[in-house]
């Protein structure tokens, strides 16, 4: 083969391929490369203006599951940040979110168990007790926990008892270390801290009398205080011994004697 035409081949080539990439430029959309748009984050918009719920959401356990304010809020229509008035988000109902995700909660149905406790017979929701945005209980003011805010008379004998002087509240005996939301007080509750419950009698059953004390330092025993005797008042004078005194008796009733007969003690009579 030619050199010239191993020259016009490869120019052919060359010019192909120029071609080529020439046709793939012109026929590409653009010729700029952008980064993908970042989608904003919902809450990012919504704490805008709602910081109030924002904020105690972002240190909750929904905030580290991923469940942000559209899950438990829709929008009907139009767009909210425009016209916040008329178009607003929905509360949707506990049927729909928590009922959804609490079914099962680390193996335990905490939908099914509120439902067969007292709680679910009178219509209590999960919101009566937590708080949506922190999940935290709903607390009444001078409230310590949230049995307080309905079961006033209960948390006042609760006060007096001697579960409040070990450290133990409602939720303790209520809910037990499974968290259980029938309420119910299991057995095995009690006898978590009462190893033997059927001795849990035994002081009252042997007569004893348990006296109600006002402060724990009540129940210490108290030594008798030593009682003092008054001094001996000073009436002044000579203090002789008491046996001086019958020895003067003795001395001046011998001389009475000898006066009025007449003669000595033991001597004999002139008559």
């Amino acid at each position: 083969m030619k050199k010239s035409s191993m020259t016009y081949v490869a120019v052919s080539i060359l010019v192909l391929l120029v071609t080529v990439v020439f046709s793939v430029l012109v026929a590409a959309p653009t010729q700029n490369a952008f980064a993908a748009s970042h989608q904003q984050d919902p809450v990012d918009t919504c704490k805008q203006c709602h910081s109030p719920e924002a904020t105690p959401w972002s240190t909750s356990k929904h905030a580290t599951g991923n469940v942000n304010c559209l899950v438990c809020h829709k929008l009907l229509q139009g767009d909210h940040t425009k016209d916040p008035v008329n178009n607003k988000f929905t509360v949707e109902s506990e049927d729909t979110t928590c009922q959804v995700c609490h079914t099962e909660v680390a193996g335990i149905n905490v939908t099914g168990q509120l439902k067969l406790s007292q709680h679910g017979k009178v219509g209590l929701k999960c919101t009566t007790c937590h708080e949506p945005h922190s999940q935290g209980p709903v607390l009444a003011p001078g409230s310590r926990i949230v049995c307080e805010n309905c079961h006033k008379i209960q948390a006042q004998d609760e006060l007096k008892s001697t579960h409040t002087a070990a450290g133990v509240n409602c939720i303790n005996c209520h809910m037990g270390p499974t968290g259980s939301h029938t309420l119910v007080v299991a057995g095995s509750t009690c006898g978590d801290c009462h190893k033997n419950l059927h001795s849990a009698n035994r002081i009252v059953s042997s007569g004893l009398v348990v006296q109600a004390v006002a402060t724990p330092m009540d129940v210490v025993p108290k030594s008798a205080e030593p009682v003092e005797t008054p001094a001996a008042v000073d009436t002044g004078g000579v203090h002789l011994p008491s046996w001086t005194l019958v020895l003067a008796g003795l001395l001046v009733g011998g001389i009475g004697t000898w006066a009025v007969f007449g003669r000595e003690p033991g001597g004999s009579s002139k008559f």
